[in-house]
């Protein structure tokens, strides 16, 4: 029996797996889908548990959640790779191609959609996916992409988002890309770079017979290996199934419990990989909990029942007509082996929702419910092997398996991206108070760089010298206004310099002090997201 070969200290490789809106109930009721002997491939590779917020909402959406895992910054829900202001942000895939290394993002998404995002693009708002795909492209950085929404790629005239003469597919190919569009394509490739869309929707199919033209998360997770591994220096991978959370908020077990078999057959090949590969770390984290999916299974309604099933509930309920019984039964009967009776089709006919009441119907048979169709604030676990694996145990922000993805490479994150990037949001304040606007990226990171030694305190100092031909009440004045928005009264102003006298006159920690007044803070988080063009072609 061959040694096992030794964990170096330091990942090559970064292997990032992400069932988006897969949390623990999903991982326990994936285990009675399952059955057998064999336990899920993840379940040994537990380290501990992530928290799931965003900048200012308990509740992430995939865009603030991925956001969090790519740059170690929270953000605001709908942004991608920047900040809660719009500022852009550094990602680990930054990180990664800028120490030499290739990258790549594969999801059975589209591959524009928010989760591949955070790792391969920087935007404000997550459905500009035309900007986004540019980006991808434009940049020049990402060796592998491979997914579903080819659309986003294509342009107007040929029924895409791009607009008519940009040509993303002749951009790829001048930059070393070769393009393939289905399965066949996919399995022929061998070099160093590729562009693979594989139809126009938002997601690749979840469950039943696959299209043909469609791989398997499986197979475009080899592929992705077995390209990206050429490049001597290692690689950062993202790999996304998508359809776990896509069904999650339709409340369709069934599906999910497919999605979640297609990522652990995706997995297996990634550990197989990592094996061989001891110094590629693993990590495996949902980005938040999807549908508040129950665990319930009873000897007559196991998530086992669900392995017959080779359509969605949605599919399903395309295919019949919901005014004739007979239609409803004979189609559920096809695709699941199951037959509704005279009840549950007069109870169904009577919802205004049918697709969804039929996933919830049946859900139940597998003894599986849901208490939404959105997402909750659940912890999620994560699971981690390979060098720097030990850095996810405990409890965690999201934001801090960013760093800790970064930190297992032997590389950081910018300063002011550190600690999920709360000095960013104090010296914006900061800076708002002194000059009334947000700041631009660079002076953000700018003023972060001068935090180390005396803090904010000595960055408040320093602003407050801004004024130093004022008198007490200009001063005042000056910022109050610029911190509220408006012209302080008398009260404002008595109130603020009897502080000013009562601290022997330290105007930085006065300047400091309004900063930080609830309202101003309220009210930055109420500032719209930035406009900004983050394409380098558009």
């Amino acid at each position: 029996m061959a040694a096992e070969l030794p964990t170096p200290d330091t990942a090559k490789n970064v292997i990032f797996m992400l069932p988006d809106g897969a949390s623990t109930a999903y991982l326990a009721n994936y285990r009675y889908f399952k059955e057998g002997p064999d336990a899920p491939v993840w379940e040994p590779l537990l380290k501990g548990m992530v928290q799931t917020d965003s900048f200012n909402n308990p509740i992430t959406d995939s865009a603030a959640g991925a956001n969090a895992y790519a740059t170690g910054v929270k953000t605001r829900n709908g942004s991608v790779g920047v900040d809660f202001f719009g500022n852009e942000l550094k990602s680990v895939t930054d990180l990664a191609s800028a120490a030499g290394k290739a990258t790549g993002i594969v999801s059975t998404a589209a591959i524009t959609d928010a989760s591949p995002a955070a790792f391969g693009a920087s935007n404000p708002l997550r459905g500009n996916q035309a900007d986004i795909a540019q980006q991808y492209i434009g940049d020049n950085q990402l060796d592998v992409v491979l997914g579903a929404g080819r659309n986003q790629f294509t342009t107007e005239s040929e029924g895409g988002t791009q607009p008519d003469g940009t040509d993303l597919f002749g951009l790829a190919e001048q930059q070393g890309m070769a393009y393939v569009s289905n399965a066949k394509e996919l399995a022929d490739f061998d070099g160093e770079r590729v562009l693979g869309l594989f139809n126009n929707k938002d997601y690749l199919d979840a469950i039943g017979e696959r299209p043909a033209e469609e791989p398997s998360l499986a197979q475009m997770t080899e592929v992705a290996l077995d390209t990206l591994s050429k490049d001597k220096d290692g690689f950062v991978l993202f790999l996304e199934e998508e359809n776990t959370d896509t069904f999650g908020h339709g409340n369709d077990a069934a599906t999910t419990m497919h999605a979640l078999s297609s990522f652990e057959a995706s997995m297996q090949k990634v550990l197989e990989f990592q094996k061989a590969n001891p110094d590629t770390l693993v990590v495996m984290v949902a980005d938040h909990d999807t549908g508040g999916m129950t665990v319930q299974p009873t000897a007559d309604a196991s998530p086992a029942v669900f392995r017959d099933f080779t359509e969605t509930a949605e599919g399903m309920a395309e295919q019949f007509d919901v005014a004739n019984a007979t239609s409803i039964r004979d189609t559920v009967a096809q695709y699941t082996g199951l037959t509704l009776s005279d009840d549950e089709i007069t109870e169904l006919q009577g919802n205004e929702d049918i697709p969804l009441a039929l996933a919830e119907l049946l859900s139940t048979k597998g003894g599986v419910e849901f208490t939404t169709t959105g997402h909750t604030a659940l912890d999620v676990p994560v699971f981690a092997i390979g060098p720097g694996a030990g850095l996810f145990t405990g409890v965690q922000e999201n934001s801090a398996v960013g760093q800790h993805v970064a930190e297992a490479m032997g590389l950081s994150l910018p300063l002011d991206q550190q600690d999920g990037g709360a000095d960013r949001f104090a010296v914006t304040s900061l800076f708002d108070s002194a000059f009334g606007s947000i700041p631009a990226v660079g002076t953000v990171r700018n003023l972060v760089a001068q935090l180390d030694g005396e803090g904010l305190d000595g960055l408040a100092d320093s602003l407050a010298d801004l004024w130093s031909n004022l008198d007490n009440t200009e001063f005042l004045s000056s910022v109050l206004e610029n911190t509220l928005d408006a012209a302080p009264d008398a009260a404002q102003l008595a109130c603020w310099n009897g502080v000013l006298t009562g601290n022997g006159g330290d105007r930085g920690a006065v300047l400091l002090g309004i900063s930080e007044l609830p309202e101003h803070c309220e009210a930055l988080l109420e500032l719209p997201v930035a406009d900004g063009d983050f394409s380098p072609i558009g």
